[in-house]
């Protein structure tokens, strides 16, 4: 072969190498395009707030409507009333007792309502009396802002209310990383905390104000909105914040820290991602026609969404991300999250997971040198068409795993009863899913 006929032979290796590589990041381009997906669930009311159950299922606020409301994961919805009327339910969250909490802005009352819908209230003292947010402290408690009062309220799982009078109105709040409570102030220009026992600190922003919703990501920052600035700021434990530009459309009323790693927040029909170096990444909503509100992310790994045209909203990005509540198995398909609760105690929270080969990991609940449970996820579709789940318990506190296969978007729920030692799970039909 002459020297020219190689040179040419060589050139084309080179050429079809290339192609090839560009045909390959095509399609994984397009994988991935395709693996990110909206779908929507219509309500009968204006979902408002929401959160994850202790049910594993999805829970929201309708507050025009004055109900609460239930939609599982795949999408069944369920409507439950509330004995008072014009209660206007706003935000709601997950309790220490098993129950779902939730505020009562138009009557001044904070609500209980179970799993099976059963609702319970409790009044709070005083006429100006407008609770709005409420989150679960790490004490135990469930805690609250009453933005036209002026208070931070505490109220145990049996119903005991403690009030703490704040600086200037509270707007939203948040469990911080540190066992204290962070609030936002609606009229002033200050991120505030306060201590279990009631001392407030304030912390001025560089520029922003009006702030409204705040969340804790998961490297232990708060990061919290405005609705009048375009921006989107971050603050420590220690108090330094920092702010970063944000899109108008992807400014709205809801926070929460992602299953990746990042921040995720709602806005004028689409929701964004902003990474904690601030960069921020848009998805517009197919045909949305109303604001987003409530976002939280779902035992499926998905983020869930209330919109005020009558829909619960779901976004899947179709990628496992490892974080630290979360394991990727058999090579990134499957996520896999473990909830523990201790109710004697009235404590919660997640697993923190550690991921040990591509198919295998664990979660530690309480130290990093107590293991408690060992996890696998192994591709049987050889065998039997199946992917199978193998699981291992250390421990006897009440447990729900939860695998998601998130190529499918399909979820799997194991429930270990508290006080009972954790039997093995040996599911080899877990995920008819193959390939």
């Amino acid at each position: 072969m002459s020297r020219e006929a190689r040179g040419i032979r060589g050139i084309e290796s080179v050429r079809s190498i290339r192609i090839a590589g560009l045909v390959v990041a095509a399609m994984a381009l397009a994988g991935a395009l395709q693996a990110q997906s909206f779908t929507e669930y219509p309500t009968p009311g204006d979902p408002a707030g929401i959160a994850v159950g202790p049910d594993g299922n999805i829970w929201f606020t309708e507050k025009n409507a004055n109900k609460i409301g239930r939609v599982t994961l795949s999408g069944a919805v369920t409507e439950f009333s509330i004995p008072t009327a014009g209660s206007e339910p706003e935000s709601i969250t997950r309790g220490p007792d098993g129950n779902l909490w939730f505020t009562e802005g138009g009557v001044g009352k904070i609500g209980r309502i179970t799993p099976s819908g059963a609702v319970t209230e409790f009044a709070l003292s005083g006429t100006s009396t407008t609770p709005d947010s409420i989150v679960l402290g790490a004490d135990g408690n469930l805690w609250f802002t009453e933005f036209a009062a002026g208070k931070i309220g505490r109220i145990t799982s049996a119903g005991v209310v403690t009030e703490f009078q704040t600086p200037s109105d509270p707007a939203f709040i948040t469990p911080g990383s540190d066992g204290n409570l962070w609030f936002t102030e609606r009229l002033g220009n200050h991120v505030d905390r306060i201590t279990p026992s009631g001392v407030i600190t304030q912390f001025a922003t560089l520029t922003m104000s009006r702030l409204v919703s705040i969340t804790t990501a998961s490297d232990g920052s708060m990061w919290f909105i405005s609705d009048s600035d375009d921006k989107i700021g971050r603050i420590t434990t220690a108090g330094a914040v920092t702010e970063f530009a944000l899109p108008s459309a992807a400014r709205g009323e809801g926070l929460t820290a992602g299953p990746d790693g990042n921040v995720w927040s709602t806005g004028d029909h689409e929701i964004a991602r902003i990474t904690p170096a601030g960069v921020v990444t848009q998805y517009p909503i197919p045909g949305s026609g109303g604001q987003v509100f409530g976002i939280v992310t779902g035992p499926d790994g998905a983020l869930w969404f209330a919109e005020s045209d009558n829909k619960v909203g779901r976004f899947s990005s179709g990628l496992c991300t490892a974080s630290t509540t979360s394991l990727c198995l058999n090579n990134g398909r499957f996520q896999v999250r473990a909830s523990w609760s201790v109710p004697a105690s009235g404590t919660s929270g997640q697993g923190t997971a550690i991921p040990l080969t591509s198919d295998t990991g664990y979660f530690w609940f309480f130290s990093s040198n107590n293991i408690e449970m060992v996890v696998k996820a192994l591709n049987g579709c050889p065998l039997n068409s199946r992917y199978w789940v193998f699981a291992g318990g250390l421990t006897n506190v009440a447990v729900v795993l939860t695998v998601t296969d998130m190529s499918t978007g399909t979820s799997k729920t194991y429930t270990n009863p508290p006080s009972t030692a954790f039997q093995p799970i040996q599911d080899t039909s877990a995920f008819a899913t193959c390939p």
